[in-house]
């Protein structure tokens, strides 16, 4: 399915039946990764999964990837599909939007799961990644995350891949990509999950859970960045499972 936002035509997937889950995929990524995850939640929950601006099956206007810009966009989405209460599951910078959605709008975002996502950037992820970011450029990407840049161009209605990286590179040259007062203000219910081993450093996890009113922190074992792409959906992801069910599906007590 496909709808006009602010210039862009995005795409989107409606499946399940029940409280709404609005998931939210990350950087250089798609929501046609996560065929296993979406399944898996649309046994309990009508998922809906959008492929924002730019990404994946979504064309592009000349805006910025910026994370405030882009809650606004999704909020724009979601008042075009008259879903005004719902719960979102956002990985990695769709888990950077849901912390900018859930601050600005506790009466339209019941619940969040923030998946590998973070409020510090550069100060707050692992050495590998930050010795990465210099060398990303769009040779980089074709050498060493190949099937992101293959699946992009053949899914992407208006391909520009040197565009699309180059406006991601700067989001994820920011220092801070949610401030720590948005966190504190946060009142939906918050469940933040990260890996071990992730590119997101721990202590900026427990930090998260430490900022966040009464948020949960869930930190699985032997575990990177990725968590829940059909590639890497293994145990962890898994265990994680019922738990993410569970917390979608309770009440705030």
């Amino acid at each position: 399915m496909r709808m006009t936002i602010r210039g862009a035509d995005w795409h989107y997937s409606i499946q399940g039946q029940g409280e709404t889950v609005l998931f939210l995929h990350g950087g250089l990524d798609s929501s046609a990764n996560y065929t296993r995850l979406l399944a898996d939640l649309a046994g309990s929950f009508r998922v809906v999964a959008v492929d924002r601006r730019g990404h994946g099956r979504s064309t592009d206007t000349d805006a910025p990837y910026d994370y405030a810009l882009m809650a606004e966009e999704v909020f724009a989405f979601t008042r075009n599909l008259a879903l005004e209460r719902f719960r979102i599951l956002g990985y990695s910078d769709g888990a950077n939007i849901g912390f900018h959605m859930a601050s600005d709008r506790p009466d339209a975002v019941k619940a969040l799961v923030a998946v590998s996502g973070n409020y510090r950037g550069l100060s707050g992820m692992s050495p590998q990644w930050l010795a990465m970011l210099p060398l990303l450029s769009e040779a980089y990407a074709r050498d060493h995350m190949p099937k992101a840049v293959e699946q992009y161009l053949k899914r992407n209605p208006h391909p520009d891949f040197s565009a699309h990286l180059a406006k991601t590179k700067a989001l994820w040259l920011e220092d801070v990509v949610v401030p720590e007062e948005k966190l504190s203000a946060i009142r939906s219910k918050t469940l933040i999950i990260s890996g071990d081993r992730d590119i997101v450093l721990p202590e900026q996890a427990v930090a998260m859970h430490s900022l966040i009113p009464g948020a949960s922190l869930m930190l699985l074992p032997d575990t990177g960045h990725a968590i829940f792409q059909d590639f890497a959906f293994r145990t962890p992801a898994e265990a994680a499972m019922p738990v993410i069910r569970q917390f979608l599906a309770a009440e705030r007590v």
